[in-house]
């Protein structure tokens, strides 16, 4: 079996489990399906509640823009574009899931017929699933153009066996409800090291071979590190919290992470097309 079936194969089985065993984990401190209204603006559409309207808008634009601009790259000839472009419409795919239950109809999701809410849903670890694919197949994009025979191939197996093991863990998470396995914090700390060796391909790449590709890709690992850092300042700092509670504008650090990363679309776009 290729990589591309056993991938494919193996997303069908994960995404088959994170439905057949649903996690029964409580929001933590516990809330009441009230209390969870209470703090944030919804609106009522057809008997049908969704939650914070504006940003599942952004959400769902960031989302339809980067499927949309994998689709453009998948259908250049060169591999690694094709590459690029699988992964992008992955992790759009996986944010319109997530926008789905953490924005959007996240309250019918995890609260709606439920004494106290849940902690997560089925969107949203399909969405941890997804990204954590597109981000193995972003590894491959970037390799492949990037690295010299001799370790294009151990490179990406350790990607895909980095992946299988946070297969593993997210699964261990929802079978045996373990909610560090099956947060996005998890997920963070997991992954990061792939970003880091994104840099780092493309910062000796370029060391040796002074090329456009290499260079702009640099560009967006940085731009990336921007965007989260600011995301952290804004979250940590209760940015959000505080301008809604003396303003009632809700703009969350998730819409400060989704509108940063509709313009890093967009640049890969730029930098990988060209």
């Amino acid at each position: 079996m290729n990589k591309r079936m056993f991938l494919y194969v193996g997303s069908i089985f994960v995404l088959l489990i994170i439905s057949v065993f649903p996690v029964s984990i409580l929001m933590s401190p516990m809330m009441t399906p009230f209390e969870y209204l209470q703090t944030k603006p919804f609106i009522d559409i057809f008997g049908v509640t969704l939650i914070v309207p504006s940003s599942t808008l952004i959400v769902y634009l960031l989302g339809i823009i980067t499927i949309l601009i994998g689709m453009k790259l998948s259908h250049f000839d060169e591999k690694y574009k094709k590459y690029w472009g699988i992964s992008l419409i992955i992790w759009g795919v996986g944010t319109l899931l997530a926008g789905t239950s953490y924005q959007g109809l996240g309250y019918e999701l995890k609260c709606s017929n439920q004494d106290y809410c849940l902690f997560t849903s089925w969107f949203e670890l399909s969405y941890l699933y997804g990204t954590a694919l597109s981000i193995t197949i972003m590894a491959f994009a970037v390799s492949i153009q990037s690295l010299n025979k001799k370790y294009l191939h151990k490179y990406n197996q350790i990607a895909i066996i980095g992946f299988v093991l946070y297969t593993v863990s997210l699964i261990s998470g929802i079978f045996f409800e373990i909610k560090l396995l099956i947060t996005y914090e998890w997920f963070l700390i997991f992954f990061l090291p792939y970003f880091i060796s994104f840099m780092s391909i493309n910062v000796g790449s370029n060391h040796q071979l002074k090329n456009p590709l290499d260079r702009g890709l640099i560009l967006v690992w940085v731009f990336m590190l921007l965007i989260n850092i600011a995301y952290f300042i804004y979250f940590l700092g209760g940015i959000g919290e505080l301008i809604y509670e003396n303003y009632g504008i809700w703009f969350s650090a998730n819409d400060v992470l989704h509108i940063g990363l509709i313009g890093w679309m967009y640049y890969i776009y730029k930098v990988v097309k060209r």
